[in-house]
């Protein structure tokens, strides 16, 4: 097995991978321990890679099967497998998607109905200063919630929806015309078994039974939650850093950054499954 280290990166979630070389291959027993750390902490940084498109295809591939772009497609012959994330524009218009500013906590593709395993990214261009990505441990965010909360929501489902155009959520999606889907408010992660809580800022509209001013009281206060200092890794990226987060368990977010700053990442995601729940009270 080739050896690697392993470097706890914050006390919520988040560890750094040292001594592995992801553009060549890695035996069984390495991966078998890469998707065991992975299952650990969350989040894990690669740092000083050189990889081409391919190169992250094929470590993605050791994880799940790889997904590109569910809104667009590559324009420039590049794998549609690999989503450019960029505010880099040709003639006028960015090369890829999510391009400007501030992005609220989210996890990937909740508004379908089998959101992404995982995704990975890396880092080709980079601002100065900001978009750094925070990410929120879900498993303590849902443990750490109060109980009356934690007892109003196990059995409610939640409905998330998404408009592409759209990037900072101002009022109500019209679900008559963007993607949407109903999820349970408080999930399991198939290989832990634990639960995480399943709402975020970004794409979650409403709990279903509950009356909108109760239901968004609630959201806002599972947000917050969520958002607290101790629940969160933010990562400041480096050109050549690779980021794998767990979609299942986690959220994450962007700040903000100048609007004259490049920024190109590439995202492989990992074709998921719903979530299972669990409404019998116990967990």
């Amino acid at each position: 097995m080739d050896g690697f280290g392993i470097h706890r990166l914050s006390p919520a979630l988040g560890a750094e991978i040292r001594g592995l070389d992801l553009a060549r291959p890695l035996d069984h027993g390495t991966v078998a321990a890469l998707r065991a750390a992975w299952l650990e902490h969350l989040v894990l940084v690669f740092r000083n890679q050189s990889l081409t498109e391919a190169d992250q295809v094929a470590f993605a591939q050791l994880f799940g099967m790889p997904v590109g772009s569910r809104s667009t497609e590559r324009k420039d012959g590049g794998d549609s497998r690999v989503m450019l994330v960029s505010n880099v524009r040709e003639n006028g218009k960015p090369v890829g998607v999510l391009p400007d500013g501030e992005l609220m906590f989210h996890a990937d593709s909740v508004f379908l109905e089998k959101p992404l395993k995982g995704a990975l990214l890396y880092a080709q261009e980079i601002p100065r200063e900001g978009g750094n990505t925070l990410f929120a441990n879900m498993y303590m965010a849902w443990d750490s919630l109060p109980d009356a909360v934690r007892s109003r929501i196990r059995t409610v489902d939640a409905v998330h929806a998404y408009d592409y155009s759209t990037q900072i959520k101002t009022a109500a999606f019209d679900r008559s015309r963007v993607p949407h889907a109903v999820h349970p408010a408080v999930c399991v992660h198939p290989e832990t078994g634990r639960e995480v809580l399943h709402v975020n800022r970004l794409m979650t509209e409403e709990l279903v039974g509950l009356n909108a001013e109760d239901g968004r009281a609630v959201l806002e206060l599972c947000f917050a939650h969520v958002e607290r200092p101790e629940h969160l890794y933010e990562h400041v990226w480096q050109i050549g850093d690779l980021v794998m987060w767990d979609n299942r368990c986690t959220q994450h977010a962007r700040t903000d950054f100048a609007a004259g700053e490049r920024r190109l990442l590439r995202r492989v995601g990992l074709e998921g499954e719903r979530l299972p729940e669990r409404r019998d009270g116990t967990g």
